[in-house]
């Protein structure tokens, strides 16, 4: 794995793209430099009058890190969509400067995880600018966080399919909050063989670790 950068997404909101996302950082960083990324970051909160990003925040403390702010391009209070949490604080959201401070970050260290927020048609700018803009901007490969529950199937094909439409490459896909019951297995295997997508990691509920030989199957180390 040289010179390799992600964007993290899900197929929806609290699919576990902060688990997965700090899951990853952790393992990763035993082998490499690695960064993490969070462009925008709604539900932000004070303290000790600090602006606290909670995605920022869970990554430090799964990773027993100190909280580093300016992972974060813009942090925005409401406990809603970006387009509607910077309108209600009448913030713009500068896409330059999340792009600017990408590449700072690149510059810096070649190996990063970008997590986005929700999923991928979450606007962004209302009306102009979605997640999926931003990953394009990026020039980012994807990595999709599906979970395995009823209904997974569904929620893991239209949001490939709609990558895929855009021309976005989906470099590979993981599946959350596994628990073992058949029906999951089944819809691991129908979307792995509908989607043709090769590289995928199965990830059980609350894991703390993934096996090296499959970190390094999937990364391709």
């Amino acid at each position: 794995m040289e010179n390799n950068r992600f964007f993290i997404t899900g197929v929806g909101t609290d699919v576990g793209k902060t688990y997965i996302s700090s899951l990853l950082y952790k393992e990763l960083k035993k082998y490499m430099s690695i960064d993490y990324f969070k462009p925008i970051q709604s539900g932000c909160y004070y303290e000790d009058g600090k602006l606290i990003a909670p995605d920022l925040k869970f990554l430090a403390d799964f990773n027993d890190e100190e909280y580093k702010g300016e992972r974060c391009s813009c942090k925005l209070i409401p406990e809603v969509s970006p387009h509607l949490a910077s309108e209600i604080e009448k913030k713009i959201i500068d896409l330059d400067l999340i792009e600017r401070e990408f590449y700072k970050k690149i510059s810096r260290c070649e190996n990063i995880l970008v997590e986005g927020a929700g999923g991928i048609y979450v606007p962004i700018i209302r009306d102009k600018f979605y997640i999926y803009d931003l990953i394009k901007k990026l020039n980012l490969p994807v990595i999709l966080v599906a979970n395995t529950k009823v209904g997974g199937i569904n929620h893991a094909m239209l949001s490939i399919k709609f990558l895929e439409s855009l021309n976005i490459e989906i470099y590979g896909i993981i599946f959350n909050g596994y628990t073992g019951e058949d029906f999951e297995k089944d819809n691991i295997k129908v979307i792995l063989k509908d989607s043709k997508i090769k590289k995928f990691l199965v990830v059980e509920k609350n894991q703390k670790n993934i096996l090296k030989e499959e970190l390094f199957k999937f990364f391709e180390i």
